[in-house]
């Protein structure tokens, strides 16, 4: 993990006043409600749609828009719309101190030094960390000990990663903040889609819901019982296409 924190305390995306699905489709982020054909990147993927992940988002974290908080995001370079879910952050709330995760897959650390100057001199923290480490979430913890009040989760979408980051976070989390899990396959409609097949998450999570015991086969059994002590799933909300889940877990 290697952190490059801000240089600048001032926000400059924030204006005041717009709900988050305005800005999600404003900067373009498949989070929002816009029809996808209608974005710049639309006509270069024309399968991938947007989720309108906005509107439970804007559910939970509307009575805090113009609070202080604190927001980690995993995954923020999409090459679709890079860095687009920082700015709509940004933008949303009036007093926010952000950390995006990147691991730049595909791309050396050095590639990205311009965009992380960029971020940094917008009032951004950046951490240059692999949610799969287990190394990289300890340091995390170190630094960031029960500071969080939202964890989005948006990274490699590898089960087994997505299932870490939760273990993982439990740490950095804020009794009674939220943490957002995205983008997991609809088992009936969406498995094996994708080279990543986490439908097995949502299986689960939807069982979750009715027995209200946490568990994941992504998890060892100590570390399922850390994780059904200290979350909650509050929601588990299926996009209008009905292919992605978005998992909604509040630290208890």
């Amino acid at each position: 993990m290697i952190e490059f924190l801000k240089i600048n305390n001032k926000n400059g995306f924030y204006k005041g006043g717009d709900e988050l699905s305005q800005l999600a489709n404003h900067y373009e982020t498949d989070k929002g409600t816009a029809n996808s054909l209608d974005l710049s990147w639309g006509e270069d993927f024309p399968n991938h749609r947007c989720m309108h992940y906005t509107n439970t988002y804007e559910k939970y974290m509307s009575l805090k828009k113009n609070e202080p908080i604190s927001m980690l995001e995993i995954g923020v370079c999409d090459k679709r719309f890079p860095y687009a879910s920082i700015k709509m952050w940004m933008s949303y709330f009036k007093d926010i101190d952000f950390y995006a995760v990147d691991n730049f897959w595909g791309h050396k650390i050095d590639d990205k030094v311009d965009d992380i100057k960029q971020l940094n001199e917008q009032g951004v923290n950046f951490i240059y960390g692999d949610q799969g480490s287990f190394e990289d979430w300890d340091a995390l913890n170190e630094a960031f000990p029960a500071k969080f009040d939202f964890l989005v989760e948006d990274g490699s979408h590898w089960p087994n990663h997505m299932m870490i980051s939760l273990w993982k976070s439990i740490g950095v989390m804020k009794q009674g903040g939220y943490f957002f899990m995205e983008d997991i396959q609809n088992p009936l409609k969406s498995r094996g889609w994708f080279k990543y097949d986490n439908a097995l998450i949502a299986q689960e999570l939807l069982e979750t819901l009715s027995t209200k015991k946490l568990y994941s086969s992504f998890l060892n059994d100590e570390q399922n019982k850390q994780v059904e002590a200290s979350f909650e799933l509050v929601d588990m909300v299926l996009d209008p296409s009905g292919v992605n889940y978005l998992a909604v877990f509040k630290r208890k």
